[in-house]
């Protein structure tokens, strides 16, 4: 009696093991399938007809660009907020809206406009 009751112990035993190793097999072939074919979903399909988007290039204005610099030389935006110096900058400059033109005329704009002097001298 006790060597039936081992041996239908350990069929069972070998039953429950083969069927979670064939599911555990399973699962794995699955999701390695998941990567080796994808399907093609809704989500996962192409439009046919992509045409590219061209974008237009916002160009900067003068202002903007006096504006940048100054943020990168440490003027805080709330002082150039304060005293309106960007449209102060914008009535005055008549040169050619170019980062290295604006930087070479920023000194002229100091000394025309004594109020930012004490800030912006020795910045640029």
């Amino acid at each position: 009696m006790p060597q039936r009751w081992l041996r239908n112990t350990r069929n069972s035993e070998d039953r429950y093991n083969k069927y979670i190793r064939n599911n555990e097999m399973n699962l794995i072939k699955e999701f390695l399938n998941w990567f080796a074919s994808p399907k093609a979903d809704a989500c996962c399909a192409l439009a046919p007809d992509v045409t590219p988007v061209e974008t237009e290039e916002i160009k900067e204005s003068c202002g903007d660009l006096f504006e940048s610099m100054c943020r990168d030389a440490g003027v805080k935006q709330e002082w150039l907020d304060a005293r309106n110096a960007i449209s102060i900058f914008e009535d005055w400059y008549t040169g050619t809206c170019d980062a290295a033109e604006i930087k070479a005329s920023i000194n002229d704009f100091i000394n025309a406009n004594p109020t930012f002097r004490a800030k912006l001298k020795g910045k640029f």
